[in-house]
């Protein structure tokens, strides 16, 4: 459970990133480590949600 919350904060803080990006608040520059945050929070989610699932069957 607690990589699947990491994840979508990484996600979230990614998205947010990409938004003051996009706005022209935060510089340019900012956009690629943003866009590394959200695949780097949807791989942790993803495997936070497939290792929750083999514990249960445990």
């Amino acid at each position: 459970m607690k990589k699947i919350m990491f994840g979508n904060s990484l996600m979230l803080l990614g998205i947010a990133l990409l938004i003051l990006a996009g706005l022209e608040i935060m510089p340019i520059y900012v956009f690629w480590p943003a866009v590394i945050l959200v695949l780097a929070g949807f791989m942790m989610a993803v495997i936070g949600y497939f290792s929750k699932g083999n514990k249960e069957k445990q």
